[in-house]
């Protein structure tokens, strides 16, 4: 989409800008000083990192279960156990869920060796926190291995216990018995399975026993502990500067647009007066939107007459409507010559720029400079020498005249011709000669027709404050005296 098909020019937001640069820098000068009072009012962060292996797990895991087995770990590492461990070892007067709210744990995917991270306004404090908890953790989890190792040898002494006492139920029996008989066999059998358990049992508590010295193997280990950290740039100090810096602007850019509205009223009106202090401003009813068509058929006369007095007789005024858009006030144009014409006021209306309108009654003038020399400026004209064919011989009426290219190449902007062509609209009964013309900022027309006629009047079609602002600036900079500006 483009600019003109969005409504959004860049050259408008860039011109927003130019006006309104005080109130920006100001406020940039503002938000650079308060944004720097922000980050350094900030408290300072210090971050310690501690590392530790977790114990390994069978040999038999697979990748996935070994990292299920590295997640629990690493939130184990952040359970209440383990809190309530490093609250007694550091007596401190918190829980374990606000001491773990400043401590990050990042497990590895590939690997067992997880990262713990404390982050405080002390770098003593973050350090010793952070190999606290790393020290607490394989405590916490030593004491839960050893735990379950000691209840399996506790269950399997019992067994050992009932089997021992079998053992020696079964050797009194085989005592007692008759040699040879099947009590005493009976007793044999039962004397060589209690011997069997017992055997296996004795190894199976072996087995216990030395998985109870837990070594670095089945409990992990620190591979890093924390240094004391040096002060790093935080980046929640960082945010908060650059955060007041950014309501500073856009506090600057609401200020600004409030002025720019507040300057404009309607399209510039302010800055207008300012501009133009001696200029007529006028407010037509249209602009308050919806608008009896009585009154605005009166206030659309009212312009007519004020733009025709200064002619005398036999003498046609010259005015020049200039607009403030890429096309000429054609709509006002055409009010107007609605009014000449139920007035009887005869109007010649001299288009001086381009436009997609429909101009039915309108004759194509090739050359202006043939027109004026030909019998009637009332002719076709539409090629030279067609110029004064098919005079009109009555009394003129309201008559539009439109270059077939541009007003430059058929001759408009030549300051001879258009006081010939005043002069002659004079002799043939005109009263007044109305140019009209685009805003000057894109088209030449305007700035050079207005040193030339008797009035200047800035037609105001949109309500926008760059574009009349950027419309006076224009036709002040030529040295046109601006009689009116009309707000449609």
């Amino acid at each position: 989409m483009t600019e003109l098909e969005s409504g959004f020019r860049v050259s408008d937001a860039i011109a927003f800008l130019n006006r309104r640069r005080l109130i920006f820098v100001i406020a940039a000068f503002a938000g650079v000083l308060l944004g720097a009072i922000a980050y350094a009012t900030s408290p300072t962060k210090y971050s310690a990192t501690a590392r530790v292996r977790i114990g390994v797990g069978s040999d038999s895991e697979t990748p996935a279960q070994s990292q299920a087995r590295r997640q629990t770990e690493a939130d184990l590492m952040k359970s209440d156990a383990v809190g309530n461990l490093v609250i007694k070892r550091l007596d401190l007067d918190t829980t374990p869920r606000a001491l773990f709210a400043s401590l990050t744990v990042k497990p590895k995917e590939d690997s067992d060796v997880i990262g713990l991270t404390y982050v405080s306004t002390s770098p003593s404090v973050a350090q010793e926190r952070v190999n606290t908890i790393a020290k607490a953790y394989l405590d916490n989890r030593r004491k839960t291995l050893t735990a379950n190792a000691s209840d399996e040898v506790r269950a399997l002494q019992k067994d050992l216990d009932d089997a021992q006492a079998r053992l020696t139920e079964a050797n009194e029996a085989y005592t007692k018995a008759t040699p040879g008989s099947p009590e005493r066999l009976e007793a044999d059998a039962a004397r060589t399975k209690a011997t069997n358990e017992i055997s296996s049992l004795n190894d199976q508590i072996e087995e216990a026993s030395a998985s109870v010295s837990v070594n670095e193997t089945t409990v992990g280990s620190i591979v890093g502990e924390a240094p004391l950290p040096k002060g790093v740039l935080s980046k929640l100090a960082l945010a908060k500067g650059v955060g007041v810096f950014g309501v500073c602007m856009m506090v600057a850019l609401g200020a600004a647009l409030f002025v720019d509205r507040r300057d404009s009223l309607g399209g510039g009106l302010r800055r207008v007066q300012q501009l133009l202090p001696g200029a007529t401003i006028r407010l037509l009813p249209t602009t308050r939107g919806k608008v009896n068509a009585v009154e605005a058929d009166a206030a659309v006369d009212r312009l007519a007459v004020d733009l025709t007095r200064s002619h005398g007789v036999g003498k046609a005024a010259s005015v020049l409507l200039v607009g403030t858009r890429r096309e000429p006030p054609v709509d006002l144009a055409e009010e107007l010559a609605s009014s000449f014409t139920f007035a009887g006021v005869p109007a010649l209306f001299v288009l001086a720029g381009n436009t997609d309108r429909d101009l039915p009654q309108s004759h194509v003038v090739t050359s202006f400079a043939d027109l004026i020399n030909g019998p009637s400026i009332t002719g076709p004209a539409s090629l030279p020498e067609e110029a004064g064919k098919e005079v009109i011989t009555t009394t003129p009426t309201v008559t539009w005249l439109r270059p077939r290219g541009s007003a430059e190449s058929s001759g408009l902007l030549r300051r001879s011709v258009v006081d010939s062509l005043v002069e002659r609209a004079g002799s043939e009964g005109f009263e007044v000669v109305l140019f009209v013309a685009p805003i000057p900022t894109l088209n030449a027309s305007g700035a050079a027709l207005g040193q030339w006629v008797s009035q200047t009047a800035v037609i105001v079609e949109d309500d926008e404050s760059a574009s009349v602002e950027a419309t006076v600036d224009a036709l002040r900079q030529a040295d046109v005296d601006v009689t009116e500006v009309v707000w449609t």
